[in-house]
């Protein structure tokens, strides 16, 4: 097994009993371990009466989403964990599973749900244990009732936590190539700018096979605070034609967690650095105007602006413009 065991859970929707137990797990393990989600038929959101008794007990889910599991999570973790999702769930030969019998809260009110939040807790525990990492925190704080409880634990917040950051000491950003192993991580930051409605026409998250296909090989790219993946960037070919050789579209995505840390800026940096080193003399990029963090971020890089397509595209039923951008090396292709 891993130094850091990685545990997927599954279930149908990736709604509930999913989200709180990857709640759990992270709040319980800290950066002992790696904890994913996804479901067979990720729902629209995450169940609010799950979103609301986790907050009881000083966890915030309320930022996260359902979202499919992937072949390349399920390879890459140590265990599965099934909730509910039968034959849907995806079986790999020599993987070790658990299925754990739970209430569905789908429905359900809060007063119902705080049953099957504290079992998924007691087996979190017990995974762990099993496992051999040792909780990071205690047992859950009691319900919040007021504001003198203290603030709730929130995706940022919980990263920090899972790093050792705080403010007044943040943690280096590091890049280094992509590996095979970094998918889930790279998928999950992925599936978030996914849903965020402004960094894709995408609207799912492909497979790692389909992923790897389409981007240079060379020129993958992720950050990390303290081992943890917090941003990626890759590029693809623009044309299959001689002449374009040196001309590639890039993409960069960062955890939302981890925003405002210059993630992105040390990753194109070194993206561009990468290309160049490489020959490659053109970077293209096409950015939704609404995504200003993004277009400010490669204006900085020395992108420059060509224009703009008019409703090229439609994302969930509306037209959409995409600004032109490019960065012309001063080093290669001269």
């Amino acid at each position: 097994m891993a130094e850091r065991p990685a545990v997927l859970f599954l279930c149908v929707h990736n709604a509930g009993r999913s989200q709180m137990a990857l709640g759990w797990f992270q709040h319980l393990a800290g950066d002992r371990a790696v904890g994913w989600s996804g479901g067979s038929e990720p729902g629209d959101e995450v169940n609010p009466s799950a979103v609301e008794a986790m907050r009881e007990v000083g966890i915030d889910i309320s930022r996260e989403f359902p979202k499919p599991w992937t072949e390349q999570a399920v390879r890459s973790a140590d265990v599965v964990v099934t909730m509910g999702c039968g034959d849907t769930c995806p079986v790999f030969p020599g993987k070790r599973y658990e299925d754990w019998t739970l209430d569905d809260p789908a429905g359900l009110g809060v007063d119902a749900v705080r049953p099957i939040r504290d079992a998924i807790e007691r087996r979190v525990r017990t995974l762990l244990a099993e496992l051999g990492v040792r909780p990071a925190v205690g047992p859950a704080v009691g319900p919040a009732v007021g504001p003198d409880v203290g603030p709730a634990v929130g995706p940022a917040a919980r990263l920090d936590a899972r790093l050792g950051v705080s403010e007044a000491a943040p943690s280096p950003v590091g890049v280094r190539p992509m590996r095979v192993e970094d998918w889930p991580a790279v998928a999950e930051i992925y599936a978030e700018g996914i849903a965020g409605g402004d960094a894709t026409f995408e609207t799912e998250v492909p497979s790692w096979a389909g992923w790897d296909a389409a981007h240079l090989p060379d020129h993958r790219l992720v950050a990390e605070v303290d081992g943890t993946v917090v941003g990626w960037t890759a590029v693809s070919p623009v044309s299959g034609r001689c002449v374009y050789a040196g001309v590639v579209e890039d993409s960069v995505y960062v955890a939302e967690s981890a925003r405002g840390r210059g993630v992105g800026r040390r990753l194109l940096a070194a993206l561009v650095e990468s290309t160049e080193n490489a020959g490659i003399w053109t970077i293209q990029t096409g950015i939704f105007p609404e995504n200003e963090p993004s277009l400010a971020l490669h204006r900085a890089a020395g992108f420059r602006v060509l224009g703009v397509r008019q409703r090229p595209g439609q994302l969930r039923g509306r037209w959409r413009d995409v600004v032109l951008l490019e960065r012309r090396s001063t080093v290669a292709g001269r």
